[in-house]
């Protein structure tokens, strides 16, 4: 988590060398950042190809039938749980991309709105580089304590205080969102709701699922993550064209407010 927090943080900071690097090799504008993804991405395939001993999937399979073994009890499956995870996980996702997505553009918006500021690219890709990199340390930085957390306060208080988070980043996106550190200060906490709830609801999904339905599971909530969030993120865009970036606050809060009223599904569901 750690290591993706530095690649998450550097990443979007690296916009305006990949201008100059862009330029130099005579690709068009504000294209040039996508030469260190790429390169970023084929070292990160051939290190899971060469170095990725032993098989994470392997391992836990391993691991899981071992503790069984020891244990001696079978693995109670709670499948009303395991679908609020899903659903929890989903829905945080979804609140955290749709605004994330459409906050460049607000951004760019904003450097060139009636208030006469002059902004040229370069100052749009900075603002919107260094409020994207504080986001996604948001993320990732702090996943490792709420991990800690779930673990000693229980998994489904972790979700809600990432609801919590949440609820107070589209406060911060509704009230102070005509202003850029009003901005920035709501996809921190959208950063940091995203995480609590995804960290502690995957700890909730793999616990509340028998060990041969984890990986399936899994695989579904992950399915479900993406599906949600690329249409949660063009719906944000149809939103913030005729409400506005207010409205797309307000807008993600629904699906807040569902993951709260639907939680005691998770303290239920014993199959």
């Amino acid at each position: 988590m750690w290591s993706t927090t530095i690649g998450g943080v550097a990443g979007p900071l690296l916009l305006g060398p990949g201008e100059v690097v862009g330029q130099a090799v005579g690709m068009p504008p504000q294209t040039g950042s996508y030469l260190f993804s790429f390169v970023a991405q084929c070292a990160a395939l051939v290190l899971y190809i060469v170095a990725l001993r032993p098989d994470p999937l392997l391992a836990a399979q391993r691991l899981a039938k071992a503790t069984a073994a020891a244990v001696g009890t079978p693995v109670v499956d709670r499948p009303r749980v395991a679908r609020y995870a899903i659903f929890a996980i989903a829905g945080s996702h979804v609140v955290m991309a749709s605004v994330m997505a459409m906050t460049p553009v607000h951004l760019s918006h904003m450097a060139h709105g009636s208030d006469g500021m002059a902004a040229t690219p370069a100052d749009v890709s900075a603002l919107v580089g260094i409020t994207i990199a504080l986001h996604v340390g948001g993320m990732y930085a702090l996943s490792p304590l709420f991990g800690v957390l779930a673990d000693r306060w229980g998994r489904l208080k972790v979700v809600l205080l990432g609801q919590v988070l949440l609820a107070g980043a589209l406060a911060f996106a509704v009230f102070t969102g005509t202003e850029a550190w009003g901005v920035m200060v709501a996809l921190i906490l959208l950063g940091l709701g995203w995480s609590a709830a995804t960290v502690a609801g995957a700890a909730l999904l793999t616990e509340a699922s028998a060990p041969e339905l984890r990986t399936r599971r899994q695989g579904r909530s992950d399915s479900l993550m993406s599906l949600s969030a690329a249409a949660g993120s063009v719906l944000a865009g149809v939103v913030l064209s005729n409400f506005q970036y207010s409205g797309l606050g307000v807008a993600a809060f629904i699906l807040v407010i569902a993951i709260v009223v639907l939680s005691p599904l998770a303290r239920s569901g014993t199959r």
